[in-house]
């Protein structure tokens, strides 16, 4: 069953060269035997794919499928198949986006005391000045390089990355299918922090992280009483919605049966 596996994952890695720039696969080998003279019965991988459409992750899951068969077929296995999760790409919509900006500038930025500025020092000094770089470098925000310097980004920017490919993942991207959506980022770290670490988790504990909840919810407060007060600004939102869907629809990546597969992390 672990040659069947490794199979696999020899046959993806070799697909990688033939799918588009921006898809990312990443597989973990969950169980792969206890004992290395005895050839496992049983073994299991866990696979993600991602691409800026659902219909290239689509594509690209059929033909890891494909592959998964070839692999059980060249080692004499069985193999099953246990779905786990779908998302969908992200619509974004700039009518709420620039409304959301405004009311930033409105609310005006979080104020922080000594004793925050004092922790995210410390926390700065565990981020390495090429990090912080790289970090800012990816974010492609206008005027990185004026950041470089600074301990937290103290201004608000005008919304940008327009056909930008994010290559995170998130089920918020479903819901902006159905209605205009918008998602955006207080300032809730130190300048460089990586996300998954512990500096993340360390400052969304403290002053820095609620100073910074409180501001993103007094912004999306302000945003949904302008669209529920201002009917032009929401048709506007509505019709920006409609022309980015281009009348595509929206199909749930989910099989019609799929229950959630409360028992898929056991070990």
């Amino acid at each position: 069953a672990l040659d069947a596996v490794e199979l696999m994952n020899v046959g993806v890695n070799y697909m990688r060269e033939h799918v588009i720039q921006d898809a990312r696969i990443h597989y973990v080998i969950e169980r792969g035997g206890d004992q290395p003279n005895i050839v496992p019965p049983y073994a299991r991988s866990w696979y993600l794919i991602r691409a800026p459409e659902r219909e290239q992750v689509e594509e690209i899951y059929n033909w890891i499928l494909d592959i998964a068969k070839g692999a059980a077929l060249m080692t004499q296995t069985q193999h099953k198949i246990e779905f786990i999760k779908g998302v969908y790409n992200k619509i974004p919509n700039r009518t709420i986006a620039e409304t959301i900006v405004k009311n930033m500038r409105l609310i005006g930025l979080p104020k922080y005391s000594d004793e925050d500025l004092k922790f995210a020092e410390e926390i700065a000094k565990t981020i390495p000045m090429e990090a912080k770089i790289n970090q800012l470098k990816k974010s492609k925000r206008p005027g990185w390089e004026k950041l470089i310097d600074k301990l937290i980004d103290d201004e608000i920017p005008d919304p940008w990355g327009e056909g930008e490919v994010s290559h995170g993942s998130t089920d918020v991207a479903d819901v902006s299918w159905q209605a205009p959506t918008v998602e955006f980022g207080t300032a809730t770290w130190v300048l460089g922090t990586p996300g998954h670490s512990w500096q993340n988790v360390a400052q969304c504990r403290v002053g820095l992280g609620h100073k910074s909840l409180i501001f993103a919810a007094k912004t999306m407060a302000a945003t949904a009483l302008d669209l529920l007060m201002n009917k032009d600004l929401l048709e506007k939102a509505k019709e920006e919605h409609k022309n980015r869907l281009r009348g595509r629809k929206y199909k749930s990546p989910l099989p019609p049966d799929h229950k959630p597969p409360l028992d898929a992390w056991k070990k």
